[in-house]
């Protein structure tokens, strides 16, 4: 994977917004469900990249209200839209989400189109020991407020059989959100082209 896609540089109701890079196909839904819990609630959307190609795209919202995050459910998955012809190779998505303090911010010009996340006070530098000279490809730093961070990677083979992959995630974050910050949610690839889809439930308590 290359090292500037890997790489989150940094930069923070529920109205879907911006996306940069590729065709993007969004699929909205919200509920609110009566539970012993009354003020627990739900919200859902998707998203989809119908032609990733050595790039990427992101969505984000504003959050209207102060919040909880308590819960977040995350199934992602990738598949190559033809065969990837006489030679084959392997394909990745990197998936990514994280609470942005004010409208996020993107790093110009890459192609993966990264969001900008700020380092981690709390955390030092990554160091790396690699007596075996290895190829090693890192972010450098520790980011900070990335709840989600999951990789989608797969063989591709000459015919294009067997290549789909997916995840998914679930997480009980107990996040506290403020008023006007925003959750961003963000997918690169690298290798065989392909459609990379999203499809995020979150549940949460107003403050």
């Amino acid at each position: 994977m290359k090292k500037a896609r890997r790489a989150f540089v940094s930069g923070s109701g529920l109205a879907l917004a911006g996306v940069a890079a590729g065709a993007i196909t969004g699929l909205t839904s919200s509920s609110v469900r009566a539970t012993t819990q009354p003020n627990l609630r739900i919200a859902s959307f998707g998203w989809e990249v119908t032609n990733l190609n050595d790039n990427g795209a992101d969505v984000y919202f504003q959050v209207r209200n102060g919040m909880t995050l308590t819960s977040v459910n995350i199934d992602a998955a990738f598949m190559i839209t033809s065969a990837p012809g006489s030679a084959s190779g392997f394909a990745e998505v990197l998936c990514r989400a994280a609470v942005s303090h004010g409208v996020p911010k993107f790093v110009p010009g890459d192609p993966g189109a990264a969001f900008v996340s700020p380092e981690s006070p709390n955390f030092g530098r990554v160091e790396i020991y690699n007596p075996n000279n290895l190829n090693v490809v890192n972010d450098g730093s520790i980011l900070q407020d990335i709840f989600y961070n999951v990789i989608l990677k797969t063989w591709v083979p000459d015919n294009g059989t067997s290549s789909s992959t997916s995840r998914h995630f679930s997480s009980s974050p107990a996040l506290a959100l403020n008023a006007e910050d925003y959750l961003v949610f963000h997918m690169n690839h690298g290798g065989v082209p392909g459609d990379a889809e999203m499809q995020v439930v979150l549940e949460y308590t107003l403050d």
